[in-house]
């Protein structure tokens, strides 16, 4: 997996920057800062990030390219951003990827675009390979190329070529795999100028197909092509290439393969050794931020010494590993190493201190044996023993959470239920009885027939009059902002037009509501809950903001609904939020945790907010 992976990384940021090749970080930083234009801004940013294609760093570019499509609404952009959010983010964190990558396609689709919507069955495909559902890899990526075809864009239906053909090699059917790549060749090489960084990934794969067809000679050869090719284009993509090169010739030992014709490949690109070949890959700039290549590189390094049956040394970094991936508890496969190269060690140290006593009688190798056995078998139980203890104390402790977490969604459940009956009650007797008994007040006061002897008494009737009718305004006010009544009435989109024109209305600052996507219908209680995020943000703008602009969108996809509220205002800084400004906050995220949603607050101060929360539609419809 980890092989192919390598390879579609780096293919994958090529389907959508197209000349990224030519560029390296800096010199996008220098348009960056040379250009005024959001729209260049925006599309540089993004770059960068697609570049960069993971860390902090890469984040930043991505959200702040996000800002400016939103700004700019530009639908093409907002999708880019999305997917470059996505990307940025790791396997491990699949529901955010496939949050941003949900989003992606809805922007897509409202501006068709076919190269994003390419791009983003794409990664989709790359996704389903990472969890091994081949079938729906290879759909995806049938369903990207035909995006392509459709949009005439040869060059990236050569690059799906390539990452089909990784597919196959994935699944074991090397000869499947070579047809695409061939297919992907011709294409790349008929390019002027040559663009090497892609070059070299066709190489790569090809590389991998005669490898596991048993070719290892064949392969030797793509490898070096893959290496001159990527030596010239500069990214990090050479370390990758070197690594399988030192495990090739590792393989070619272990299988007793005639190393002369891989030495000789190797030779001619200035390598004498594994060890020279690892040492180059751990030696390429920004390695040292690049955890899974060391990984990888220390890996390569033991199975060498493992196939040589220098078990101390491959002991010595199989053991380096452990370490190195402390944060991680060790898999079983993992364990079962470690258990069969602590066999061979002690019996490479018994062996030795046999030759050293020169004479062992017969019974005296039975027993060594005997205890070997006995040690073995205790290992291995052993072994077994705590990875049986380990799964059992993780499946208990994940029956208590979900135990705990469902009574907690009871809990919120009754509690937000409570609430809303309440809020209902009472603007119900606000309306009905303290509202009409207003009215018949009102009613009574203009029915009475008085004369009025001096010009003071009558002012005071006339006032007395006028505040009557102030209390019925703010009665029938206060009840609609506890229960709205467009909401019940003519559903969510129609009662946020109502209330965004309200605060129009009321309030200085102008704010714009857009919805994108196909409504979905929602059950009430969750129209509810959502309407009272969104008023309670309003009510934190008109509190504290200061804002002069104000921007409601609601995306709506097939899986998720995004709510994002932005303003202008004076921002703040989210450590400096005191109990009683923060309960607005908490109430928000208390509501969006109650429909299994997640929330993210970004601010700072003199730079305005913006709340981004996703609904799960599943949960909710």
């Amino acid at each position: 997996m980890q092989k192919i992976v390598f390879g579609l990384i780096f293919g994958l940021l090529f389907l959508f920057t197209g000349s990224l090749a030519g560029n390296n970080l800096d010199s996008l930083k220098l348009i960056l800062n040379a250009t005024q234009n959001d729209t260049i801004r925006c599309e540089t940013l993004l770059e960068m990030a697609l570049f960069l294609y993971a860390g902090d760093e890469a984040v930043a570019y991505a959200q702040e390219g996000l800002q400016i499509a939103k700004r700019e609404k530009i639908p093409r952009l907002v999708g880019k951003a999305y997917y470059a959010l996505a990307w940025c983010h790791s396997y491990d964190e699949m529901e955010q990827k496939t949050i941003f990558l949900d989003s992606a396609l809805t922007a897509f689709t409202s501006a068709n675009d076919l190269d994003g919507l390419g791009l983003v069955s794409n990664t989709r495909a790359v996704m389903f390979m990472d969890y091994g559902i081949y079938d729906q890899a290879i759909s995806s990526f049938e369903n990207a190329y035909q995006y392509y075809l459709e949009s005439g864009d040869a060059d990236r239906q050569a690059l799906i070529m390539n990452n089909w053909g990784a597919c196959l090699n994935e699944m074991g059917e090397p000869q499947n795999a070579l047809e695409k790549y061939n297919q992907a060749l011709i294409f790349e090489e008929q390019q002027d100028p040559l663009n090497f960084l892609k070059l070299g990934r066709v190489y790569h794969g090809i590389a991998e197909a005669n490898r596991q067809l048993g070719d290892l000679s064949l392969a030797a050869v793509y490898h070096a092509r893959a290496y001159s090719a990527r030596l010239k284009s500069g990214n990090i993509a050479i370390a990758e290439t070197l690594i399988h090169m030192a495990n090739l010739l590792s393989e070619a030992i272990k299988w007793r393969y005639d190393t002369t014709s891989i030495m000789t490949q190797y030779r001619q690109l200035g390598f004498k050794d594994v060890f020279e070949l690892l040492d180059a890959a751990a030696s390429f700039p920004g390695m040292s931020d690049r955890i899974d290549f060391q990984y990888t590189i220390m890996d390569a390094q033991r199975n060498w010494f493992l196939v040589n049956e220098d078990y101390r040394s491959a002991y010595k970094f199989l053991d380096s590993l452990k370490k190195f991936d402390e944060a991680q508890k060790l898999n079983p496969s993992s364990l079962e190493a470690l258990a069969d190269l602590q066999i061979q060690y002690e019996k490479e140290k018994l062996k030795l201190r046999l030759l050293e006593e020169e004479v062992v009688t017969q019974k005296k190798a039975n027993q060594v044996n005997i205890l070997l056995l006995f040690l073995s078998i205790v290992f291995g139980t052993s072994v077994i023993g705590f990875l049986w203890y380990r799964n059992r104390i993780r499946a208990n402790r994940l029956l208590l959470a979900e135990a705990k977490q469902e009574q907690q969604i009871i809990s919120m459940r009754s509690m937000m239920e409570g609430q809303e009956k309440e809020r209902s009650r009472i603007a119900r007797d606000l309306h009905d009885g303290l509202g009409n008994l207003l009215s018949s007040i009102k009613a009574n006061m203009s029915s009475l027939y008085i004369e009025f002897n001096d010009s003071n008494t009558q002012r005071i009737y006339g006032k007395a009059s006028d505040m009557i009718d102030e209390a019925c305004s703010e009665v029938r006010k206060i009840a609609h902002e506890m229960m709205p009544q467009a909401l019940k009435k003519l559903g969510l989109i129609n009662a946020l037009d109502d209330l965004v024109s309200s605060m129009n209305f009321s309030y200085s600052f102008n704010t714009e509501f857009n919805v994108y996507g196909k409504e979905i219908v929602l059950e009430d209680h969750h129209n509810i809950m959502i309407f009272r995020i969104i008023q309670e943000s309003f009510n934190n703008i008109v509190k504290y903001a200061e804002a002069t602009e104000v921007l409601l969108q609601l995306t709506f996809s097939e899986t998720w609904l995004n709510i994002s509220i932005e303003d202008n205002g004076k921002g703040f800084n989210l450590k400096d939020v005191d109990s009683q400004k923060g309960m607005g906050l908490k109430s928000i995220e208390f509501r969006t945790n109650y429909m299994g949603g997640n929330y993210e607050i970004d601010s700072r101060t003199g730079e305005g907010t913006m709340i981004s929360i996703n609904v799960p539609l599943t949960s909710i419809v």
